[in-house]
């Protein structure tokens, strides 16, 4: 398997979040909330300053994210860290249109390839699925006991 450039992998992550909420919602609504999600998350992670958003909806552009800076530098753990909390909260914002599979769409979406390098890097999305799926039961039980 190649070893994949950091750069490479985060805006991998970030276009198929994208791609795959807005077919949940819409792309504006995803591009919107990816946008906002990577400045609040700027503060605790500073190489996502180097991660620009852009609407393509109106312009000839195909590609919504771009990496400005190389990320090859960054700590493997800070990277993970940083696409734990981008997937996490972006499955949070979607609330209920993120849907029962979301992590599913995502991890099928990415490829073996960058499956392996985030759960390389501490982001196991089956994992996430799980502790998603758990959370929902867990709901459920809470509503069905009160």
């Amino acid at each position: 398997m190649p070893e994949l450039d950091k750069s490479d992998v985060l805006k991998n992550v970030i276009s198929t979040l994208i791609n795959v909420s807005s077919r949940k919602t819409d792309l504006g609504f995803a591009i919107s909330t990816m946008n906002s999600l990577i400045k609040q998350l700027e503060n605790k992670y500073d190489f996502l300053k180097h991660v620009q958003i852009r609407d393509i909806r109106y312009s000839e552009e195909n590609e919504a994210v771009s990496i400005v800076s190389d990320m090859n530098n960054v700590d493997p753990k800070d990277m993970g860290q940083a696409i734990h909390a981008i997937i996490t909260t972006m499955n949070r914002s979607l609330g209920k249109n993120a849907g029962h599979f979301f992590m599913k769409e995502i991890q099928n979406s990415l490829g073996d390839d960058y499956n392996s390098t985030i759960k390389d890097l501490g982001v196991d999305l089956s994992l996430l699925q799980l502790e998603h799926e758990v959370s929902e039961w867990r709901k459920i039980v809470t509503t069905k006991i009160e």
